[in-house]
């Protein structure tokens, strides 16, 4: 998993000409399939988002294990958005990332304010047997 989320945060940092910081810090070795797929398409879809319609050219994602839970946080300084108006209109993005981390028991939070940035956090509970 963290080979693969680091080599997507590369490969879109060179096709795009922007910096992305990707930290991770306690990840377990061995990770349910289905999980390790959620948490890196939630990854693909808020990065692609944001390298599109942010205007920013900087990018932080971190992947944290912690307490039986992992959390993907993808955040940017760029326009933000209101979240409303997003979900109203062209959300469809952020309406599948949450769909997608329901289905593995996950839960989705977005923070966006316009001119303030957006932070995207995917959260997901590994079960602990």
């Amino acid at each position: 998993m963290l080979a693969a989320v680091a080599g997507f945060c590369r490969e879109l940092s060179d096709r795009h000409g922007v910096g992305i910081d990707f930290q991770s810090e306690g990840i377990p070795k061995e990770l349910p399939k289905e999980i390790s797929l959620c948490l890196f398409r939630v990854l693909q879809e808020a990065l692609q988002n944001a390298t599109k319609h942010s205007g920013s050219r900087h990018f932080e994602v971190s992947l944290i294990g912690a307490l039986n839970e992992l959390h993907l946080t993808v955040r940017d300084l760029g326009i933000g958005f209101d979240l409303k108006d997003a979900v109203k209109g062209r959300g469809i993005g952020l309406i599948s990332m949450k769909e997608r981390l329901e289905l593995v028991g996950g839960q989705l939070s977005i923070e966006s304010q316009p001119q303030h940035g957006t932070t995207i956090q995917a959260r997901v509970a590994l079960s602990s047997g």
